[in-house]
């Protein structure tokens, strides 16, 4: 909330013309993962993520002639893969993510722009499996980059890749006797619509 409160406060200070530059999204794609777990117990143990379809809503203002500051959030639906050592991989527990990052975007290569920032991953599942004794809230650490396919007026049409990093564990992966917490990386692909007004 208070990140929030800064941003507006911000674009109160900008130009009028700066102001009203105020850029909207709302895009569907779909992110795919790095194992959510893996460690050796008797035997090779994995928890892989599924392709997960995932829904995003942005808002952004410009803070420079270049650069522009804004909110990124979204929705995922995920599903896992258990995978043990002379046993079938089975499906394991179904998930959402609920995600909020604050970045900066710019411009990159002719048409590209980057995009970096840090924000929160919700993990919202029923008490099963890896999700027993409940599902974590991690801090999530975010790269990207968009490209314009199509503009028309103050509609566009926008191609998105987004890159994002998290440390994986739950009290139950503990309680079950993995050790370590997981390097997540998670890369998507995507189609937004914009507005500019």
């Amino acid at each position: 909330m208070r990140l929030f409160t800064t941003t507006l406060a911000l674009a109160a200070l900008l130009p009028a013309a700066l102001a009203g530059q105020a850029r909207y999204s709302v895009g569907f794609g779909m992110m795919g993962g790095t194992k959510l777990a893996e460690d050796r117990i008797f035997q090779q143990i994995s928890i892989q993520q599924r392709l997960a379809p995932t829904f995003t809503l942005g808002a952004s203002l410009p803070v420079s002639a270049r650069e522009r500051a804004g909110l990124e959030f979204s929705l995922g639906l995920g599903k896992t893969r258990v995978k043990e050592s002379g046993f079938p991989t089975v499906d394991g527990p179904s998930y959402k993510t609920i995600g909020f990052s604050a970045g900066v975007d710019g411009p990159l290569l002719g048409p590209f722009r980057y995009r970096f920032g840090a924000g929160l991953t919700k993990y919202l599942a029923d008490k099963e499996g890896i999700f027993r004794q409940g599902a974590p809230l991690l801090l999530v650490l975010t790269l990207g980059s968009d490209y314009r396919v199509f503009t028309s007026n103050k509609v566009g049409v926008v191609a998105r890749l987004r890159y994002d990093y998290q440390r994986f564990s739950t009290d139950e992966l503990r309680s079950a006797g993995f050790a370590r917490t997981q390097d997540v990386h998670r890369l998507g692909l995507g189609l937004a619509v914009e507005y500019t007004r």
